[in-house]
């Protein structure tokens, strides 16, 4: 599991991961569920406009999007942590100096 996890982040370097997230992907990265929550509303609206109904298979499949939005947002999440971009859940954010 190790090997793969250092290939992840070696093609992830080779694409740019390392360099610095912009402000709007912090956010995201802070409230993963309503980042979901937008994401199934975005396309079970955009299958309800292409099917012309609402009905459960509709409901279902941006409930199903909207879940997968949030894990890749939770990913993203733990990508930016490795990096040191945000910090980690176990130790306290760093207090700004006071002067």
């Amino acid at each position: 599991m190790d090997r793969i996890k250092r290939m992840f982040f070696a093609v992830d370097r080779a694409f740019g991961g390392h360099l610095p997230p912009s402000e709007a992907r912090k956010r995201a990265v802070r409230h993963p569920l309503r980042f979901g929550l937008v994401g199934a509303v975005f396309f079970g609206g955009v299958a309800a406009l292409a099917i012309g109904r609402i009905d459960l298979p509709t409901v279902l499949y941006s409930l199903a999007m909207g879940a997968l939005v949030s894990l890749g947002v939770v990913g993203e999440r733990k990508r930016m942590i490795h990096y040191g971009f945000l910090p980690r859940p176990d130790r306290a954010a760093p207090s700004p100096p006071t002067s």
